[in-house]
């Protein structure tokens, strides 16, 4: 099913082989005020770790924390946004020049208001953002993939903190919507050499960088680029791009992390077991990795190369507007149905009532999919107790190897299912759980096929599954891999 967050009544109805491409309540990421408010209460509890957004406020509600921070910072500059627009609108940038009143109208709208990143990274002057695609399989066991490509996207007009400059839209926001209607707005082509037309008529060659980028200085370059472009112009400046992406991961689990506790209530709640948590099955068989999601991360870097998040999109545009979005978006909603593994029901496939022929079907229909329960995972058939008595035996192990070795048939199993994700997985890269994964124990408590999954990735991973790779450890029933070529 591709469509909007599923409704309760969906989610009850679905079938173990039916995946959805959304989460119940996934709202808790994409409605900035909420992003925030779950960001917020880490910050509160974990200090600096969890500096990964620009200082905010909700409001209304906390109108009078921001009026004393204004107090506090009378020179900073400030942004609003509303809860629940995109695309740029309403967007408003504030600073000590703003008029009172204006100010005192706005504290009364529902909004995020932020601090503005005052100090960003610039490409040749210009300001720009990052559109990170991120495609989470489940959050029990939490999987997370990272895509290889991303957009930046740049504003049209050379950047400037002046408080004089609030006004210009095409300077402050790096929006596609906002900056594609500037008459200097230049598409990218992808390396195809088509002639391209601005806004006022001039016809230029379809380049890949903002104009002082251009050797020759000659004719400007696209305001979109690809991340490899990115790591091309950073690298030639000197500056670390996988350090900066290193952070970027870092502040995409964080942002996970954040939401998972108000995404798990809403997950029992729209099967109506609110005390099992993830561990919560709907009456026709769905279960916890019945869902899957591909979000937009939207990523501001500052001076210092620091990332900071400015937003989560649940639903990013999937349209192409110009030859790069084509290639970046399609190859990515292809690697991310490959990577959910998306199987056809044994009605599609297994022989009719005549040998040799194949049934005729319509359509997927709960019928068609009635005969498939036997491939629910056993992980994910688990009770809230049971994963608690696994746990506490899984914990009392003292190394990653010894806890491999007393994995039984139903974490080989979670244990394949994650191995063959990665096998299918494309241009996307996992970053959770990794070996490293351990690093972000303080920050949540740890479910059992978390801990599962991350022991598997401490102990060596797919090393493991290598013949004489892992003696005593990896069961001799275990079927060993003959191929380690992934797709």
């Amino acid at each position: 099913l591709w469509s909007n967050p599923p409704p309760p009544e969906t989610m009850r109805a679905l079938r173990p082989i039916q995946r959805t491409n959304h989460f119940p309540g996934s709202w808790h990421l994409g409605r900035k005020d909420m992003c925030w408010r779950n960001i917020s209460r880490m910050q509160k509890r974990f200090g600096k770790p969890y500096h990964i957004t620009p200082q905010g406020f909700v409001l209304p509600k906390n109108a009078m924390a921001w009026e004393a921070a204004r107090t506090r910072q009378p020179g900073a500059l400030w942004i609003w946004k509303p809860c629940s627009q995109s695309c740029g609108r309403g967007i408003r940038v504030l600073g000590a020049s703003t008029p009172q009143e204006e100010l005192r109208q706005l504290a009364t709208k529902r909004g995020v208001i932020q601090k503005y990143v005052d100090k960003p990274l610039l490409l040749d002057g210009y300001k720009f953002d990052l559109r990170i695609y991120v495609v989470v399989l489940s959050y029990d066991p939490l999987k997370v993939y990272i895509n290889d490509e991303g957009l930046v996207r740049l504003a049209t007009e050379k950047y400037s903190p002046s408080v004089d400059t609030l006004e210009s839209r095409t300077m402050h926001l790096t929006n596609y919507s906002v900056n594609k209607s500037s008459p200097v707005f230049v598409q990218n082509k992808d390396g195809r050499n088509d002639v391209v037309k601005l806004k006022n008529g001039q016809e230029l060659g379809g380049e890949t960088c903002p104009p002082e980028a251009q050797p020759n200085g000659e004719e400007p370059r696209a305001f979109k680029w690809s991340l490899h472009e990115l790591r091309k112009h950073l690298e030639a400046s000197g500056l670390d791009y996988d350090a900066m992406y290193g952070r970027i991961k870092d502040v995409v689990i964080k942002t996970l992390l954040a939401a998972e506790s108000p995404l798990q209530t809403e997950w029992s709640k729209s099967l109506e077991q609110e005390e099992e948590g993830w561990a919560a099955r709907g009456p026709a068989g769905c279960h916890r990795g019945s869902c899957f999601e591909i979000y937009g991360f939207d990523v501001i870097v500052d001076s210092a190369m620091k990332p900071w998040l400015l937003e989560v999109n649940i639903c990013p545009s999937l349209s192409s507007g110009s030859p790069l979005d084509k290639r970046i978006k399609t190859k990515l909603v292809a690697d991310t149905l490959t990577l959910a593994g998306i199987r056809p029901p044994p009605s599609f496939w297994q022989p009719g009532p005549s040998v040799g022929t194949k049934r005729k079907v319509e359509g997927v229909t709960s019928e068609s999919c009635a005969d498939v329960k036997d491939l629910t995972p056993v992980a994910c058939t688990w009770s809230k107790a049971d994963l608690d008595k696994r746990t506490r035996k899984l914990l009392e192990c003292k190394t990653a190897k010894e806890a491999v070795a007393m994995f039984e048939q139903a974490e080989w199993e979670l244990v394949l299912d994650s191995h063959d994700e990665d096998m299918r997985r494309g241009g996307l890269e996992r970053i959770f759980p990794t070996a490293g994964a351990a690093q972000y124990l303080d920050f949540v408590e740890e479910s059992y096929c978390n801990l599962v999954l991350r022991r598997w990735h401490e102990a060596g991973g797919a090393q493991l599954l290598k013949p004489g790779a892992a003696p005593g450890v990896v069961p001799a029933w275990l079927p060993r891999q003959v191929s380690f070529s992934r797709t």
